[in-house]
């Protein structure tokens, strides 16, 4: 008996230490984001308006470079990725006024869609790059009334727009 509490307690003390790790990978506005099924996504926030895609491998080097939160929008037909501060953590220069809205995801979310299981086929083509081949990658949806990434038949949604609800403004 003693020892399923020893067992108990310990379990307890783990949980408590792995919610308050996954709390300090987050910023002031706490975890930003939600994975749904495509399907679901479709239904919950409308259907796709239009897209573009961008290589796994471009949006990893963009996460190594942010902190807590990652902004992210499409303009001018390309992915735009911000820090916190909106300074830029991807190859474009895309000139944006302060008060054009970009979505705000947790880091540690976006990571996360990055993880789920490859399908069998999952390769898009960069819009607007002159490549034969095709690339795995993640597509940037513009949604009614939201800004969506989609990877693996995964959607990540929930952002929150910035402006008016910015990390650091």
């Amino acid at each position: 008996m003693r020892t399923i509490k020893s067992f108990a307690a310990f379990i307890f003390l783990l949980s408590i230490l792995f919610v308050t790790n996954l709390s300090a990978q987050d910023g002031k506005l706490g975890i930003v984001g939600k994975l749904f099924s495509k399907g679901e996504a479709d239904k919950l926030f409308g259907k796709v308006i239009g897209s573009v895609a961008i290589s796994v491998a471009d949006l990893e080097e963009a996460l190594a470079k942010g902190k807590d939160y990652i902004l992210i929008t499409i303009k001018d037909n390309q992915v735009v990725i911000r820090d916190e501060e909106r300074k830029f953590l991807s190859k474009e220069r895309v000139i944006m006024d302060k008060k054009e809205p970009l979505y705000i995801y947790s880091k540690h979310m976006i990571q996360n869609l990055l993880r789920v299981p490859k399908k069998q086929t999952n390769s898009s083509k960069i819009s607007g790059a002159a490549m034969s081949a095709t690339i795995d990658a993640v597509t940037v949806e513009v949604r009614a009334e939201v800004i969506s990434l989609t990877y693996n038949d995964v959607t990540l949604e929930q952002s929150v727009p910035c402006p008016p609800f910015c990390p650091t403004i």
